[in-house]
């Protein structure tokens, strides 16, 4: 079936993406493929994205294909639901996130303070260190005590990989112990949800008829992951009988007294730990990468730093607010490296999608609709010609007001009903943690061609790619959230 759009000419979009999408001709940012017969639609045109995310919202849900691929990975968990179920999940995690809340630091204060001693001991070293992995312990550790009333994790506190020795994982280094077996699983099942999701329709299925590539995954997350499940369910029937702690402490208690069910307790804490976890450590990685690459940015923030929070001072939730120049710099990287650079969702029946340049119109239900977040933030008729350079000053004076007059061209967090609940904790968060690093650390320096591990380093076709590509002296990659490989 052809894609139609209004009024009265039509498109057909099958070869779109095997062209360029700026040839067709006033819808040029939105293209239909068609692969083995399956219809898709991809779009970079942040009216489609509204229109899905919010004015329309009610006409599009995630839809089978996609709870089908998830399942195995993120069980009854709030990303593989729709409807009912996802609002249950988010009114269960919405007061977790409430102001009082994220502006607690106290386990901000010791997790950064345990980070910067790891650094101090590699700068006297002069030994290079894996910030992603570091970072993406620091938010482990926090995730811990934040949602899950933990400080047991203490992955900080375990072996860190040296540089001459570090191979890599399923994204970034591998480590090892119970720890390591927990997050290889956890990032290899993100992965295969990716490959599976790059296949077309239910194809996927097919290749893992014999087989779910999940199995192994899943047996290594429920090894880590139910003990805490359980343990909360036993709070909960200690204090039920009178024998534990009234008020509720954590997520997941305040989860655990909402059932019995021990597998959906276990579904959730997996979910949230994605958000918790990867996203925040994928915006502090990215940033001191960007900071490295660019000295003159590394020195004003560092100024605005020491002159907002002097040598030592610890920044609160409310002096974080007058830190301007800092939050240009996490919006510039979040708009480069989006947390979440492709999503989806599924229209519900026949559709009309408004834009600027006219109504698109689909058919008929059940066409997978992709739109891509990382494309829009990258769009020069939209950003300017530096769209591919990193250009905090974007977000200061009147460019702020622009962007702020149409704010869908930026959407790092989703937007809508659905906008990510984490949104200001992964600001709050990032933004302690890098006033803390830039009271102590003048400088960061990219170790990449003597550290990094083989099969890291970006394709040599990228130098002569132009664009973004040609400038990249990391590799990143897409497996549900981004990361550097």
């Amino acid at each position: 079936m052809n894609f139609w759009m209004k009024p009265g000419r039509r498109v057909d979009f099958s070869k779109a993406y095997e062209e360029d999408v700026l040839n067709l001709g006033s819808f040029q940012d939105t293209a239909r493929l068609s692969m083995m017969g399956i219809d898709r639609i991809i779009t970079r045109d942040h009216d489609f994205a509204k229109f899905i995310l919010s004015t329309g919202f009610d006409k599009f849900e995630k839809g089978d294909g996609v709870r089908l691929r998830n399942r195995t990975f993120f069980g009854q968990g709030i990303f593989a639901s729709d409807g009912d179920r996802a609002k249950m999940h988010r009114s269960l995690a919405r007061p977790y996130f409430a102001r009082e809340r994220i502006s607690d630091y106290e386990s901000f204060v010791k997790y950064t303070e345990k980070l910067i001693a790891i650094l101090k001991r590699a700068a006297s070293s002069g030994e290079a260190i894996d910030m992603q992995d570091m970072f993406a312990r620091f938010t482990m550790d926090t995730a811990g005590e934040f949602l899950f009333g933990t400080s047991d994790l203490n992955t900080l506190d375990l072996p860190i990989p040296k540089a001459s020795e570090a191979v890599l994982g399923p994204k970034g280094i591998a480590t090892d112990g119970l720890y390591g077996g927990f997050v290889q699983a956890f990032e290899q099942g993100q992965i295969n949800v990716r490959l599976r999701a790059s296949r077309p329709g239910p194809l996927w299925t097919a290749q893992e008829f014999f087989y779910d590539k999940q199995t192994e995954t899943a047996k290594a997350i429920d090894d880590f992951l139910g003990p805490l499940a359980k343990k909360s369910l036993e709070r909960k029937r200690q204090v039920l009988a009178g024998r534990g702690k009234t008020e509720e402490e954590s997520f997941l208690d305040h989860l655990a007294m909402s059932t019995d069910d021990v597998t959906l307790v276990k579904d959730q804490l997996l979910n949230m730990m994605l958000a918790a976890r990867d996203t925040t450590a994928g915006l502090l990685s990215f940033t001191c990468y960007l900071l490295a690459m660019h000295t003159d940015v590394m020195a004003r923030l560092r100024r605005e730093v020491l002159e907002s929070f002097g040598p030592t001072g610890v920044p609160t939730y409310d002096s974080l607010k007058t830190a301007k120049y800092l939050r240009a710099v996490l919006n510039e990287t979040l708009r480069l490296f989006p947390p979440v650079p492709l999503n989806s969702r599924q229209n519900k029946g026949e559709t009309i999608v408004p834009t600027r340049n006219g109504d698109l119109y689909i058919p008929r239900g059940g066409w997978l609709i992709n739109w891509s977040c990382i494309s829009i933030h990258k769009r020069k008729d939209l950003w300017g010609d530096d769209a591919d350079d990193f250009v905090p000053d974007r977000w200061l004076g009147e460019r702020a007001k622009d962007i702020a007059s149409d704010p869908f061209q930026f959407i790092p967090f989703n937007a809508g009903p659905r906008i990510c609940l984490g949104q200001q904790f992964a600001y709050n968060e990032a933004s302690f943690v890098l006033v803390r690093l830039l009271q102590v650390v003048d400088d960061f320096a990219l170790a990449q061609a003597e550290a990094a591990p083989a099969g890291s380093l970006p394709p040599d076709g990228w130098k002569l790619s132009g664009g973004r590509q040609a400038m990249e002296k990391i590799h990143p990659q897409n497996a549900m959230t981004m990361y550097s490989k």
